[in-house]
C-alpha cells in the first residue's frame, strides 16, 4: 500500500513538471509571438518552394504502361507486323534511339519488306517543346526512329506505324448508295483498328550517356553489322550441333557393336530390332548434319551478301530512302 502511495506521488510530480513546462513554453509563445508566427509562416513557404521545385525538376515514374521490347504488334491490313527490338535514351543530350524490325506476316521468314510503303508518326508525352522526330531506314527490314531534343522529364512516346501499301481486298465498289454509305462507314471504323501503336515509357527505356544523334549511313552500316553477328552465332551453333551429331552416331555404333555381340549369344529377336533402331537413327542424324551445314553454308552466303553492302553504304550508295521527319 504504502508502495502504490509513493508511485501514484511520483507520477504526481513528473506529471506537475510536465504541466510546468507547458506553462512556460506558453507564456514564451506568447511574449514572442509575432516573431514565432512569422517563423511559422516562413517555414511552410519554404517547404512549399521546395516541394514545387522538386516536382517541376526531378522526374516522376511514369504509370502509363509501355510495350515489351521483342514483341510482335500487328498494323495495316496486309498481315504485316513491327518488333520493338531496342529503346535508348541520352537524357543529357535528348536523344533518343528506337529500334523497330518489320516483318510481313504472310511469309514470316522473309528478311524484305518494302519500307517505302512503311510509315512512322510519333506523339510525346512532355516532351518539351523542341523536340524532334524522324525515322530512318537502315536495311530492307528495319527502322530507327531517331529523337532530338527530348525532355528528360518526358512521361512516355506513343509511336504508330502504318502501311501505306493498297490492299485490293478493302477497295469497295459498292452498286448503290446505300451500300455506298454503309461501306463508308465500315472501311473508317477498320482504318481506325488498323494502326500499330508503340508506347514507350520513360522508365522503361535504356539509358546511354555515349549516345548521340547517327547519319544514316552509321545507323545502317551499324545494323548490317548486327545482322552479320547474327549470322556468325547461327554458324557457331550450327557448327557445335554437327560435332554434337557426330558423336551421337559414334554412340549409335557403339550400340549397334553390342547388339551383335549380344545376338551371337542370344536367339532374341527383339536384338535385331534394336540394332535396326539404331541404324534409322544414324539415318535420321546424318539427314540432320545436312541440315546444320546448309545452315552454315546460307549463313555464310548472307554475311558476303551484308559484307558487300556495307562496302556499297560507305561507299554513299545506299538503296534505301532517305530519313523522313514525323
Amino acid at each position: 500500500m504504502i508502495a502504490t502511495i509513493k508511485f501514484f506521488s511520483w507520477f504526481a510530480d513528473k506529471f506537475e513538471w510536465i504541466s510546468r513546462l507547458g506553462r512556460n513554453f506558453s507564456e514564451w509563445f506568447v511574449e514572442h509571438q509575432r516573431r514565432n508566427i512569422l517563423l511559422i509562416f516562413g517555414i511552410f513557404v519554404g517547404v512549399s518552394a521546395i516541394l514545387t521545385m522538386m516536382v517541376n525538376v526531378l522526374p516522376r515514374p511514369s504509370n502509363i504502361p509501355s510495350t515489351p521490347l521483342n514483341t510482335p504488334v500487328s498494323f495495316g491490313t496486309l498481315n504485316k507486323s513491327a518488333i520493338l527490338t531496342e529503346s535508348i535514351f541520352n537524357e543529357k543530350n535528348g536523344v533518343m534511339e528506337l529500334h523497330y524490325t518489320v516483318t510481313d506476316g504472310s511469309q514470316a521468314t522473309q528478311n524484305y519488306v518494302d519500307i517505302n510503303q512503311i510509315k512512322f508518326t510519333a506523339i510525346t508525352d512532355h516532351g518539351g517543346d523542341q523536340v524532334t522526330g524522324k525515322y530512318i531506314p537502315t536495311s530492307s527490314n528495319t527502322v530507327v526512329v531517331q529523337f532530338k531534343n527530348l525532355s528528360h522529364n518526358f512521361n512516355a512516346v506513343t509511336v504508330t506505324v502504318h502501311d501505306k501499301s493498297v490492299n485490293t481486298a478493302d477497295i469497295d465498289a459498292p452498286s448503290s448508295s446505300s451500300l455506298a454509305s454503309s461501306s463508308s462507314n465500315k472501311n473508317q471504323s477498320k482504318a481506325n483498328n488498323d494502326l500499330g501503336k508503340f508506347t514507350i515509357n520513360r522508365d522503361k527505356v535504356t539509358r546511354s550517356n555515349s549516345l548521340v544523334a547517327t547519319s544514316q549511313m552509321a545507323l545502317e552500316i551499324a545494323e548490317y553489322q548486327n545482322k552479320i553477328k547474327s549470322e556468325n552465332t547461327v554458324i557457331s551453333k550450327n557448327k557445335k550441333a554437327i560435332i554434337a551429331y557426330h558423336e551421337a552416331i559414334s554412340q549409335e555404333n557403339d550400340a549397334i557393336k553390342n547388339y551383335q555381340k549380344q545376338l551371337n549369344d542370344s536367339s532374341d529377336s527383339t536384338i535385331q530390332t534394336d540394332i535396326e533402331n539404331s541404324r534409322n537413327n544414324i539415318t535420321q542424324i546424318r539427314s540432320q548434319i545436312s541440315d546444320a551445314e546448309n545452315n552454315i553454308s546460307q549463313s555464310q552466303d548472307k554475311i558476303s551478301n551484308f559484307e558487300k553492302t556495307i562496302s556499297r553504304v560507305k561507299a554513299g550508295h545506299s538503296q534505301l530512302p532517305k530519313p523522313t521527319k514525323m
